[in-house]
């Protein structure tokens, strides 16, 4: 594999190799550190301007921090439609965490996952992967999901509302 600086991305992780479907690419390695060191270096990150942080769960209060101390698996960027995934596997009594190829993935290609962001803030992070099946932003908030249930509770209401007025003009024209 091979960082690259992608347009408009920053920097993403390109294989140098075909790959077939299953195949390891790489561990996501890092510190490990609980919830509450996640939060504090959350907002040091935030205060030192950094704009990137590189936490991944690997069990409730056991988070892995690649930003110091990761390996090059930390320039996967996400996608909507990725052609990688995150595998949780028992090695040697520990769990580790694993990116592995879901589809052939031809050489010089770049390698994506789903994040499955969770945000904490009010703003969402937009994606930037550019697929026809892009979601327009990386992970949703409690909120977010909250108001999509709103307005979907909304639409089925119009809907049947409107299912209502018509059948009600079909009568009357009856």
């Amino acid at each position: 594999v091979k960082v690259i600086e992608t347009p408009g991305k920053g920097f993403g992780l390109f294989t140098c190799e075909d790959l077939k479907p299953g195949n390891l690419v790489m561990e996501y390695v890092g510190e490990i550190v609980n919830q509450d060191q996640m939060n504090s270096r959350a907002r040091k990150y935030s205060a030192q301007d950094q704009p990137h942080f590189y936490f991944m769960t690997l069990k409730p209060n056991q988070i892995i921090d690649a930003t110091c101390k990761g390996n090059l698996s930390r320039f996967l960027n996400h996608s909507c439609n990725p052609n990688c995934e995150t595998q949780k596997w028992i090695v040697g009594g520990k769990i580790k965490i694993g990116l592995f190829t879901l589809k052939t993935i031809k050489a010089g290609s770049e390698l994506t996952f789903d994040y499955k962001f969770v945000r904490f803030g009010k703003e969402p992070q937009k994606c930037l992967c550019g697929e026809p099946n892009c979601t327009g932003f990386i992970g949703v908030s409690q909120a977010t999901e909250s108001e999509k249930i709103t307005r979907l509770k909304k639409k089925f209401e119009a809907d049947q509302e409107e299912d209502e007025d018509e059948f009600e003009v079909f009568m009357r024209n009856e």
